[in-house]
């Protein structure tokens, strides 16, 4: 399905903004009726000073507000992957997606109260993919992979999402710059050696799409080399599809102005300071150009055995709650099974009470 929903940003944030302007009407209302009556009251008995009748109004108003915002959140609606998926060989054109946007929630508020539901359920798939390795051979796994600018939350996704799964199934892996013995090999020689193992489920903070992001920014390579590339990619992830594996690859998608805020935050919290490093703002000067590089990946690496998925990632929740459905749809696709048991459990209960 194509990811025509995104590409008009300002619809769904209509349809948000009526709503929440509808809500605020209405506790203006409600408050404005309490103030009423706490003058009332005050007028009939001469209990509540002035004082006291703003508090009463503002508590009032603060419960309504607060029924509001704990109102349920329905539950998810559709695939957040159709509204996500980019159309494999579409052109893409990064500045028509709004970054700030949030495809398939309505507000923070909406995506929170979803979000103990949704971590039972990956706990659960992650379970049942693992067991099903285990107890019955499947070959099925899951390989994330996140790619984005400096600052676009690579690694936030990681501790936010999958720091809701059980580290004895996960594998993560952050490719940085080639040693000179994987210099000495094929590109991908580095990263055949890092995908999940049957039953695991994979992350890539950064990956093996630096080879065609840096390499042709950074002109680390020769263009025809990274021409070849891009084919070679898209061989090497069908071949994971073809072994198992469900790849899901998501390009967090931030602005340059969020870039900026981001940078300036670490600068100025010295607990953060560590995060930064002068070759942040190197790569910040090659915006152009490294948005004219990723939108040739998009393209060129965007096939139905591996789709990309854009993830607007101004709004840091929203990107971890992206993430999150993005990995529990690719789990749902598998639908793992726990597998029964290769024995008599008749008898082995018997034996177990004997015992």
């Amino acid at each position: 399905m194509a990811h025509a929903k995104l590409s008009k940003p300002g619809k769904d944030k209509k349809k948000a903004k009526g709503k929440n302007k509808a809500k605020a009407v209405k506790v203006d209302k409600l408050a404005k009726k309490a103030e009423k009556l706490a003058k009332k009251q005050a007028k009939k008995d001469r209990t509540l000073r002035p004082d006291q009748a703003k508090a009463l109004v503002e508590k009032v108003a603060a419960r309504y507000v607060e029924a509001e915002v704990l109102e349920p959140a329905p539950e998810p609606a559709g695939s957040i992957g159709a509204l996500l998926r980019l159309e494999p060989g579409a052109p893409v054109d990064l500045g028509s997606f709004d970054s700030d946007d949030t495809p398939g929630v309505l507000s923070r508020a909406q995506a929170e109260a979803q979000l103990p539901a949704l971590a039972a359920r990956v706990s659960e798939l992650q379970e049942r993919l693992y067991a099903a390795a285990v107890g019955a051979g499947s070959p099925r796994r899951v390989l994330l992979v996140l790619q984005g600018m400096d600052t676009s939350g690579k690694g936030g996704t990681v501790r936010h999402v999958v720091g809701l799964l059980d580290p004895n199934g996960i594998r993560i892996k952050a490719f940085k710059a080639p040693t000179e013995e994987e210099l000495a090999h094929d590109f991908l020689w580095r990263v055949r050696s890092e995908v999940p193992e049957a039953g695991q489920i994979g992350i890539f903070d950064r990956s093996h799409y630096e080879d065609v992001l840096v390499a042709k920014v950074r002109k680390l390579a020769l263009p025809m080399h990274i021409g070849r590339r891009y084919g070679a990619i898209n061989k090497f992830e069908q071949s994971l599809a073809a072994e198992g594996a469900v790849v899901v690859k998501c390009f967090l998608h931030i602005s340059p102005e969020a870039q900026r805020e981001r940078l300036l935050a670490r600068l100025e919290d010295p607990d953060k300071r560590w995060k930064y490093h002068p070759t942040d703002v190197d790569d910040r000067l090659l915006w152009p150009q490294f948005q004219e590089a990723y939108k040739i990946a998009l393209e060129r690496c965007g096939t139905e055995a591996a789709p990309w998925h854009l993830i607007p990632a101004d709004r840091k929740w929203y990107r971890n709650y992206a993430v999150l459905r993005l990995l529990i749809e690719a789990l749902e696709g598998i639908d793992p099974k726990f597998p029964p048991g290769d024995y008599d459990l008749a008898a082995e209960r018997e034996r177990v009470l004997a015992s």
